[in-house]
């Protein structure tokens, strides 16, 4: 059947209308996978920086050493009480079972045991946080503090970043927001080394809250970043995989 001309131009824009629909994109913004500020935990003074903007760290690696001399001499005291009590302890475990000393008495030694246990241990905690440790693998991106400088408690020190992966976080409609689901694949172009790059993206985490100002729902797609190509701070397009 031969549409009449003057229907011809409402049907074409018809099917511009529903191309759009169907291939509708969602600009979003890259997103570190991991971002985390490295604070003091004591106030003390640093003797050491061991690793500078651009390195990449793994967790568990020392970032800065603090001044430790009183904790590391405390530390060795209280082993050193704690050995003592252990062997005392033991004697006592003797007597007892000689009937020499009184269960009491054996009760005591084993408490001075446990309370030098605890002492040493203390002293070791107290010790190790002097030494600045990276909580997670990546890329520290700003060192704030210099070797010489004193910390307080709680004061930033360094900021690592792990973009072995990335977010790209998007806004979409509450009826949009329906269709997606946490695993769901999506396509995701961005500006990378290698010019407009297309990664294939998953939805992990779809908020459930909507924004009462634009009434927008949040929602973070995570990417593989292999040679770290995709960088934070860029715009991105999402497009629902076929």
């Amino acid at each position: 059947m031969t549409l009449p001309a003057f229907r011809r131009p409402l049907l074409a824009a018809a099917a511009l209308l529903l191309t759009s629909l169907t291939a509708a994109a969602y600009e979003g913004i890259v997103l570190p996978y991991k971002e985390v500020v490295v604070s003091s935990p004591v106030q003390s003074t640093i003797v050491e920086v061991l690793h500078k903007e651009g390195d990449q760290v793994t967790a568990g690696a020392t970032l800065a050493q603090l001044y430790n001399r009183i904790e590391e001499l405390d530390m060795q005291r209280t082993a050193a009480a704690l050995e003592k009590r252990e062997f005392d302890f033991e004697g006592s475990k003797n007597l007892y079972a000689e009937q020499i000393i009184s269960e009491d008495e054996a009760m005591k030694g084993r408490i001075e045991m446990e309370l030098a246990r605890l002492q040493a241990e203390q002293a070791k905690e107290i010790f190790r946080q002097r030494t600045i440790t990276a909580p997670i693998n990546g890329m520290v991106v700003e060192q704030m503090r210099e070797i010489g400088e004193a910390v307080t408690a709680a004061e930033p020190m360094f900021r690592l970043v792990d973009i072995d992966r990335v977010y790209v976080q998007i806004y979409v409609q509450v009826d949009e927001a329906y269709t997606l689901k946490l695993g769901d694949t999506l396509e995701v172009r961005c500006r990378a080394a290698d010019r407009d790059a297309v990664y294939q993206g998953e939805v992990e985490f779809i908020d459930p809250r909507v924004d009462a100002a634009s009434g927008l729902v949040r929602v973070k797609i995570v990417v593989d970043n292999p040679g770290h190509q995709i960088k934070p701070g860029l715009r991105a397009e999402v497009i629902p995989a076929d």
